[in-house]
């Protein structure tokens, strides 16, 4: 077992990061069409296939989003802007709503371009959570049934498993996968693992993506709503010496190109940064292991060269995939997700300071041996390869 630490306290209410009036007013929006969905589909049961769809086509979210917008703004918006001038909807917006969308869309973009919200390590409280917002709560509920079509069930490596809420963590997610689904049990309270190890979800935890997915317009509405900051080491050791807890997908972008179904792919060996963080501020390191997540997505090898040298040069990645009746809709296959005992460091002298090459190699090739042995242990006849 870990030594016992004081630096974090018992979760309390945290402020919210401050983002543009723009992006508040998209993020509104959003919650708006989903809420829709919600009410719409809860009666039918097509529910959870809608928000497995919808979780599956991430990064094409924008498009129905915005599809259910205009359908609430010409129904709604419409009727109440006419009240005031007659035809004014029919003569100022629908008559050049070319205009105001290109117009709407460089506006986005702009913010996205110049907004460094996701920067704000203390705020990056936003995510999924009971609310007495009737809005919220539709939106909200849209997105946790989710869970009822992917289904995640969370496995400790022991069943008095406990994660101390006074200690600082970096959750390592494995495999990456299309989506690294598993990143999911920590987005807020609800999840199986949350309800397995509570109060974790609520207490300075934040999840760390790449800069780019907060320069998309819609995406970064998508991540700035939940409790996700921009990767970049500085933004990650700022959160850190704020006493926030991490969770990460080691292997990002090259990971999902070289997801195989049936097998589990790591690109482990030479990812180095969260070991050398975790020795830097005396963090425990959990392995967390998707069992399944691999097997979500059909995938395919297609222009595999031109794609890794996108994705090692410009860090874009374009994995080539479908899900069910070819869609971004994932199989209905389980996720067991593997919960490893914390891996425990030496506390540096001087918290923040770089530790020794020798000792992140030694470390990191330990991290891995506890990686493989958990895979072992937990699966049988599937094939794992660490790179």
């Amino acid at each position: 077992m870990c030594a016992p630490t004081t630096a974090k306290e018992q979760p309390q209410q945290q402020r919210l990061r401050k983002i543009p009036l723009l992006t508040r007013i998209n993020i509104f929006l959003i919650n708006l069409a989903f809420a829709v969905l919600h009410v719409i589909l809860k009666p039918t049961g097509l529910e959870p296939i809608i928000s497995a769809l919808a979780v599956g086509n991430l990064f094409g979210l924008i498009l129905p989003c915005f599809g259910v917008i205009a359908v609430l703004a010409h129904i709604i918006v419409g009727p109440i802007l006419n009240a005031f001038l007659p035809n004014a909807y029919e003569t100022y917006v629908l008559e050049y709503k070319w205009q105001w969308f290109g117009a709407l869309f460089l506006l986005n973009v702009l913010v996205g371009l110049m907004d460094d919200s996701h920067h704000d390590v203390e705020g990056a409280n936003n995510r999924l959570k009971s609310s007495t917002n009737p809005i919220i709560q539709a939106s909200n509920a849209f997105w946790m049934s989710s869970f009822e079509y992917v289904q995640m069930t969370v496995k400790p490596w022991a069943e008095d498993a406990t994660l101390p809420l006074n200690r600082q963590y970096i959750f390592a997610c494995h495999p990456h996968g299309i989506h690294c689904m598993p990143l999911a049990i920590f987005h807020g309270k609800g999840t199986a693992f949350d309800r397995r190890f509570p109060g974790i979800c609520e207490n300075k935890l934040s999840g760390l993506a790449a800069s780019v997915v907060f320069r998309l317009p819609g995406v970064r509405e998508f991540f700035l709503s939940l409790p996700y900051i921009d990767a970049s080491r500085h933004v990650v050791e700022r959160a850190l010496r704020a006493d926030r807890s991490i969770f990460v997908c080691t292997g990002s972008g090259e990971e999902s190109l070289l997801t195989k179904p049936g097998e589990d792919t790591l690109v482990l060996s030479r990812r180095k940064g969260f070991v050398r963080l975790a020795l830097s501020f005396g963090c425990d390191i959990v392995p967390i292991f998707g069992v399944g997540n691999s097997d979500l997505f059909k995938t395919y090898s297609w222009g595999m060269g031109f794609r890794m040298w996108l994705q090692k040069r410009l860090h874009i990645s374009i994995p080539i995939f479908h899900g069910r009746y070819l869609t971004p809709l994932p199989y209905k296959k389980p996720v067991t997700v593997l919960v490893g005992e914390p891996l425990c460091l030496p506390k540096p002298k001087v918290r923040g300071e770089k530790p020794d090459d020798e000792l992140v190699e030694k470390y990191l090739k330990i991290y891995i041996e506890r990686v493989k042995e958990l895979h072992k242990q937990n699966t049988v006849g599937r094939k794992l390869q660490i790179i």
